[in-house]
């Protein structure tokens, strides 16, 4: 009940610091607690004690932002990151400072992240600008990031972040959270597709399969980012230093790794599926215009026929019997066995 609550509990604005959407103060052990009015002002973020530290959040929109960004103790690499309108993921560290530009999922006004857990078809990207020390984990973005807000539910809930590195890795988590859930949603409605495409019941297949190939790529190339970024910052700094962001890098690594394989098989399938429906598509079209050659062969002859006895000319033969009708008749139907004979001597007529 308490999750639920705090699921639904708005973030705390930061009256004492324009621009900013939220700051909370995370004690010893890890527990968040937002700040009261009273207590916000840029001096707080430097007056943490002991083991305490703070997360502050700007919004970007805000022209405001950018005058505490300013104040901020970090040095001036980390303030052009937060302030970049960069729209590529990147990650630095030096001299105990890291910052940079993670990929997310934009949040949808009014979405209960809880109920939704994967995404939606007008979800877009957003991007995560974030600078980070021992003491302080600043986080800036332009519009509302899905991950974002699922961690600061989470922390609220009771989620224990002990560390800045400890909620940056929670918020990139809860981005792979997203992708997994996306993921899997994905794979369940491609085995309905198999089952209906090996039953040989293909309807909208084509259409669904276009829609989730569609939606692969839209998991892919998010992921793909990532990887490339955070797959040489591990390797750049393996003997450099002993930070905890190595080994947070390290993890957020592996699990994308094992997601965008995960995505690159959901891909594949749906290649090879489009590429089946196809075959069989074209198989069926075939099978129909096979059909329709071999009504059209075999109603040619007595099409003839009648054509030659509707001529309405002297001499015609049965003319004058008074079982010309039947004698016509017969002899188109003759000439429709003997095209059939001849198609299937020749193997035309054989069933495919």
């Amino acid at each position: 009940m308490a999750a639920l609550s705090a699921a639904h509990t708005p973030a705390p604005t930061a009256a004492g610091l324009p621009g900013a959407l939220w700051l909370y103060r995370f004690d010893a052990d890890g527990r968040a607690h937002a700040l009261d009015d009273a207590a916000r002002g840029a001096g707080t973020l430097q007056d943490a004690d002991g083991e305490d530290w703070h997360w502050l959040h700007l919004d970007l929109s805000d022209v405001r932002s950018a005058q505490i960004v300013a104040m901020l103790p970090l040095p001036e690499e980390a303030h052009a990151t937060l302030l970049s309108p960069d729209s590529h993921v990147n990650l630095q560290f030096e001299d105990e400072v890291a910052h940079g530009v993670f990929v997310d999922w934009v949040h949808q006004r009014g979405v209960d992240l809880a109920a939704e857990g994967q995404l939606r078809g007008d979800d877009g990207i957003g991007w995560l600008h974030f600078a980070m020390t021992d003491r302080l984990l600043v986080t800036a973005r332009r519009q509302p990031l899905r991950s974002l807000e699922a961690a600061r539910r989470a922390v609220i809930a009771g989620a224990l972040a002990d560390a800045p590195v400890r909620l940056l890795e929670l918020v990139a988590g809860r981005f792979a959270d997203t992708v997994g859930r996306s993921s899997d949603g994905l794979s369940a409605r491609l085995d309905r597709i198999e089952d209906r495409v090996l039953a040989d019941s293909i309807g909208e297949e084509r259409r669904d399969l276009a829609q989730l190939r569609h939606q692969t790529v839209r998991l892919h190339r998010p992921l793909t980012a990532m990887r490339r970024v955070l797959k040489p910052f591990e390797q750049r700094h393996a003997g450099d230093t002993d930070h905890e962001l190595l080994p947070a890098v390290a993890r957020l690594n592996q699990r994308f790794d094992d997601l965008d394989g995960d995505v690159g098989t959901l891909q594949e399938r749906a290649r090879l599926l489009q590429d089946e429906v196809a075959a069989k598509l074209a198989e069926r079209t075939n099978r129909h215009l096979y059909v329709l050659s071999m009504i059209t062969a075999l109603l040619l002859p007595p099409s003839l026929v009648a054509g030659l006895f509707g001529m309405n000319l002297p001499g015609l033969p049965f003319a004058h019997s008074s079982h010309g009708l039947a004698f016509a008749l017969l002899l188109g139907a003759a000439s429709s066995v003997v095209v059939y004979l001849l198609l299937r001597r020749m193997g035309v007529a054989r069933s495919t």
